[in-house]
């Protein structure tokens, strides 16, 4: 049976960044500015959006100004929402950023965002990834179309194979193991890769602790979803661009890049604030 809300919402924030070295020394990789917001807070309007509440975020005890901005900045107020704040001790990966969030959780559903993939579009696509959720009942994995003019944009992971229902919907058939480097895409060639955005039922948990009991070292959430998808498949939604991965000195520019060019489009006496 599907389920009725999804009102809980983890946000993973405790990486090293070292994506961006020497910056993130000083300055937690959340908190650089696509246009006049931090990373992460695009990140928590889009969850507020889809009608999450209650948001926990993994921080790292080494990472302070992650917490201090989020309970300074007023979104709490603002968005109607609660913060958790979720101490991951030792970055052994995604799924151990979620494994540290299981009493949060407490056995329902939640949204997954990850703040270093920035959602310039505006929320609508997360909040119809919970909409689709909630009628399906299956895990919903964010997703995007890419071809060769996104080639090394992206890391070479979350790659989907998958059958079309239409309208952006997706029936996913199998999630590729992640690899190293960068996403090269041929001049004729069309992929879909997962985005940064999954709306979880608590067999993700489920998975993770059957995970904990095998591997050694960094826990990674792709073999969660593969056994998902093996077992009773899970659904793709393909989100509109401009989707961008900040965590990299390449896409961090770009994505400031594409919102300097969309303020300044506007005409002067509407010039207010970032698009949204």
């Amino acid at each position: 049976m599907a389920p009725k809300s999804l009102v809980k919402g983890i946000i993973p924030a405790a990486g090293h960044g070292t994506r961006m070295l020497p910056v993130t020394r000083a300055v937690p990789k959340e908190l650089l500015p696509v246009g006049s917001k931090p990373a992460i807070h695009w990140a928590v309007e889009e969850a507020a959006a889809a009608g999450i509440r209650d948001i926990a975020v993994v921080v790292s005890p080494d990472k302070p100004l992650v917490a201090e901005y989020l309970e300074s900045s007023g979104l709490a107020a603002e968005l109607e929402i609660t913060f958790s704040f979720v101490i991951q001790r030792t970055q052994r990966g995604l799924a151990d950023a979620i494994w540290c969030c299981r009493d949060f959780t407490g056995g329902e559903p939640f949204g997954l965002l990850l703040p270093d993939n920035v959602v310039l579009s505006g929320p609508a696509g997360f909040r119809s990834m919970v909409e689709h959720f909630l009628a399906d009942g299956r895990d919903v994995i964010g997703a995007l179309r890419l071809d060769s003019a996104h080639s090394r944009q992206y890391g070479h992971s979350g790659l989907i194979e998958y059958d079309e229902l239409g309208a952006g919907v997706l029936e996913i058939r199998a999630l590729a193991d992640k690899k190293p480097g960068r996403l090269e895409i041929g001049p004729a060639e069309t992929v879909v890769r997962a985005c940064g955005r999954y709306v979880c039922t608590p067999d993700v948990l489920d998975g993770i602790a059957r995970l904990r009991a095998e591997a050694r070292g960094e826990l990674d959430e792709v073999p969660v979803y593969q056994e998902i998808i093996r077992r009773r498949g899970a659904l793709g939604l393909l989100l509109p661009p401009p989707l961008f991965d900040v965590g990299y000195p390449r896409g961090f520019a770009a994505a400031n890049a594409y919102w300097l060019e969309q303020v300044t489009s506007w005409p002067e006496s509407s010039r207010t604030g970032p698009p949204q």
